[in-house]
């Protein structure tokens, strides 16, 4: 994770406020694991956050607490994305995590 982020401009009304058809994606990268300190793949392996892992999705988590409209979180089923995923849903108002496992793509 890094601490630069980058965000896509959506559509705004001439008073500024946003277009309700319109809905902002935020992504977010699982914290740090013991194999991506080494610079090790993991590909689909299902290898867990480390401390520096955990203490990333904490600050991501409480960055994200301040964004009034999260509604939702999804996250793969591996255990450092969901791990990164339920830390985050729950300092945003204990929001539930929504896991599976492919995207279903068509």
């Amino acid at each position: 994770m890094s601490d630069s982020h980058s965000r896509v401009s959506v559509e705004t009304y001439g008073n500024g406020s946003i277009d309700p058809f319109c809905t902002e994606v935020i992504v977010v990268r699982h914290g740090e694991t013991d194999w991506n300190a080494i610079g090790k793949m993991q590909g689909q392996l299902d290898v867990e956050l480390n401390e520096i892992g955990r203490q990333q999705a904490v600050a991501v988590a409480d960055r994200l607490s301040k964004e009034p409209n999260i509604s939702a979180v999804y996250s793969s089923d591996l255990k450092r994305a969901l791990e990164t995923a339920e830390t985050i849903a729950s300092r945003c108002g204990g929001l539930e995590v929504s896991s599976c496992s492919k995207i279903p793509l068509k």
